[in-house]
């Protein structure tokens, strides 16, 4: 009996041991479980789709999101499911390297591969970029892939800014050339009128080469130009936020070029003035230029008006008339010079009879005439008598086809005729 007791006693002690073992092995299996869940709600909401694969059964154990459904097209399109799929919906450039890169994946060393990048196509025709990473979890003895782990990763918002961020920074290499290699000279400066940059024409121009930078604004001025910069362009800058004008730059071995300046505010992203930037073009031979042109054009105009006066000469036939011999054209200006200048010559010399001669004039139209009549008009006002002579039978057809009124006038054939007809009537009084 006792024996019996024994036995039933240490039966009884496995199986409350056992018991226990099982409850222990189910909590095991009930914390697995509820790992195993979280990992795969982690994986539902990983950013990157993560596939389990048997190549050689060619089926796919598990996926935690569909990788066509993940490019737009339906998840059970047959055209996209398949081990394959990354291949076929890979750009054609992009094809063979995504092929490879799943053959080794399967056959390849048991190493993980390279996560590689690739454009796939979606469903609305766009591509989009991708990186694909295989790792092999399992393999037969032969050294197949028996089971690969695939991690795909839309990559495509980063591979466009860092697609920005070099199209930037070409843009950037590129403007920073153009300002190094401009034609004009351009400077920045500190809020207190330190040069910190300036091109290779400022260097050249200004004189100092390397040596221009780290300076300040008062060593390239003379101290009136300075004074100019310092309390015009300074305030406008501070103010407005730009400035132009042209200013006398001095040079380190004392000469100066004349630099015509537009500067204007650097701001920060605040808004708040950060330093200065100014173009230098060297205007001093434009402006040499410009004063030897005005200089040549006053020239020419005390030159024309020269020959305006040998245009219109005055000779004294004797006392009481004078003669004009008219030569060339007569245009709108000129007639006004003749007239003025015979009012004048009529009135210091009281001459009575005033002689015009357009023998050498080439063209007598209506502007003409009209200018004849009008100084045969006002020379009657003062009292004298306007001789017309050296009129040509060309001459005088034209005007009487032009049907000019000729009163006041006298008209004689010939300059001498003329002198005659004035020397008789220099004495006697005009006609009312």
């Amino acid at each position: 009996m006792d024996c019996h007791d024994s036995a039933h006693r240490a039966q009884e002690s496995e199986l409350a041991a056992l018991r226990a073992r099982l409850s222990e092995l189910e909590q095991i299996e009930r914390e697995l479980r509820a790992e195993l869940r979280r990992v795969y709600r982690m994986h539902e909401a990983a950013p990157y789709l993560i596939s389990v694969d048997e190549p050689v059964e060619q089926r796919r154990l598990y996926e935690n999101r569909s990788l066509a459904g993940e490019l737009g097209y339906a998840t059970d399109d047959a055209a996209f499911s398949g081990l394959d799929a990354f291949v076929k919906l890979a750009h054609p450039d992009d094809q063979a390297r995504a092929r490879e890169q799943q053959r080794r994946a399967q056959e390849g060393p048991a190493s993980d591969t390279a996560g590689l990048a690739y454009r796939l196509r979606r469903a609305d025709g766009s591509w989009g970029w991708f990186t694909r990473r295989d790792i092999r979890l399992d393999a037969d003895a032969a050294g197949r892939a028996r089971q690969v782990m695939s991690v795909v990763q839309d990559v495509t918002a980063q591979m466009e800014s860092e697609a920005e961020l070099r199209r930037q920074a070409e843009d950037g290499a590129v403007s920073k050339r153009l300002v190094e290699n401009a034609l004009d000279g351009i400077t920045m400066t500190t809020l207190t009128g330190v040069v910190t940059y300036a091109n290779l024409a400022f260097k050249a121009m200004s004189g100092f080469a390397d040596g221009g930078v780290g300076r300040p604004l008062a060593d390239f001025y003379a101290p009136e130009d300075f004074a100019q910069l310092a309390n015009v362009a300074m305030p406008a800058l501070a103010k407005e936020g730009a400035w132009r004008g042209v200013l006398r730059i001095l040079r380190p071995d004392g000469s100066s070029w004349m630099g015509q300046l537009s500067a204007f505010a650097l701001v920060g992203p605040t808004g708040e003035q950060t330093g200065f930037a100014a173009f230098f073009r060297d205007i001093t031979e434009q402006l040499r230029y410009e004063q030897e042109t005005l200089a040549q054009v006053q020239l020419i105009q005390s030159q024309q008006a020269a020959l305006r006066e040998l245009g219109t000469p005055l000779i004294p036939i004797a006392d009481g008339v004078i003669a004009m011999p008219l030569v060339g054209t007569i245009d709108r200006e000129r007639a006004q010079q003749i007239l003025e200048t015979l009012l004048n010559a009529l009135g210091e010399k009281q001459a009575a009879v005033a002689i015009l001669d357009i023998t050498g004039v080439k063209t007598v139209d209506a502007e003409v005439a009209a200018a004849l009549v009008r100084v045969a008009q006002a020379a009657r006002l003062l009292g004298a008598e306007v001789v017309l002579t050296g009129i040509r039978p060309v001459v005088a057809q034209a005007l009487v086809e032009l049907g000019t009124e000729m009163r006041g006038l006298v008209t004689c054939g010939t300059l001498q005729s003329g002198i005659a007809y004035a020397l008789s009537r220099k004495a006697r009084p005009l006609p009312a």
